[in-house]
C-alpha cells in the first residue's frame, strides 16, 4: 500500500513517552541537532540552523519551556531507539493546541511515525477540550504537504524576526479537532 494515501500501519514497538528529566532532555537534545544538521541546512542554511539549533533545541531551552512556559515533550521510541520528539502547548484560553515541535529521525520518516504522533495530539486536545491544532512549519518544507494530507489547512503565511538577523519564513497552519460525542 502507498505510505501517503493508505491508512498508517505502526511499528507495534513504537510508543510515545513524556519527557520529564534532564537526561531524557539531553537525549532529545542529541537528536535534534542531528535532525537539524541533517534535514534543515538545505532548507535554511547551516548560519541559521547553527543559531537556532543553539537558542530553541537545547536541553537547557527545552526544559526552560516544559518548566516554564506549559509545553510538554514528547519521546517517539522504538526499541529503546529515538525516532523522534515532539511538543505541545495547550492554549486553553485559546482552545487550542500547539504544536510547536515534531521533528523526526531519518529512518523514522515513512513508516506512520508522525501520523502516530499526530494522533496522540488530537487525543490529548480531546481530552483537555482544545478544538484547534495549529503550528508553524516553513513555507520552503516540503513536509507542508504532508501536514495538508493529515487534514491541515494554511492560516496564513508568517514571517517572524528570531534574533541575530534571522527570520522564521513560516506557514501557520491549522486543523480544527473533532470532539467525541
Amino acid at each position: 500500500m502507498n505510505k501517503n494515501t493508505g491508512p498508517a500501519i505502526y511499528d507495534v514497538a513504537m510508543h510515545i513517552e513524556p519527557v520529564t528529566t534532564t537526561e531524557q532532555f539531553e537525549r532529545i537534545a542529541e537528536l535534534a541537532r542531528e535532525i537539524w544538521y541533517e534535514y534543515y541546512v538545505p532548507l535554511i542554511g547551516k548560519a541559521q540552523v547553527d543559531y537556532m539549533v543553539a537558542k530553541f533545541q537545547t536541553a537547557t531551552a527545552m526544559q526552560q519551556q516544559a518548566d516554564g512556559e506549559g509545553y510538554l515533550y514528547f519521546t517517539i521510541a522504538d526499541g529503546g531507539k529515538l525516532l523522534g520528539y515532539f511538543a505541545i502547548q495547550p492554549r486553553t484560553d485559546e482552545r487550542s493546541m500547539f504544536i510547536s515541535k515534531l521533528y523526526l529521525h531519518s529512518r523514522s520518516r515513512g513508516r506512520g511515525t508522525g501520523r502516530m504522533a499526530l494522533e496522540f495530539i488530537e487525543r490529548e486536545s480531546r481530552a483537555r477540550g482544545l478544538n484547534l491544532l495549529w503550528l508553524t512549519v516553513n513555507k520552503g518544507n516540503p513536509t507542508v504537504s504532508t501536514y495538508q494530507r493529515w487534514g491541515f489547512r494554511i492560516a496564513t503565511a508568517l514571517v517572524m524576526d528570531i534574533g541575530n538577523g534571522f527570520v522564521m519564513d513560516d506557514y501557520r497552519m491549522e486543523k480544527p479537532v473533532e470532539m467525541l460525542i
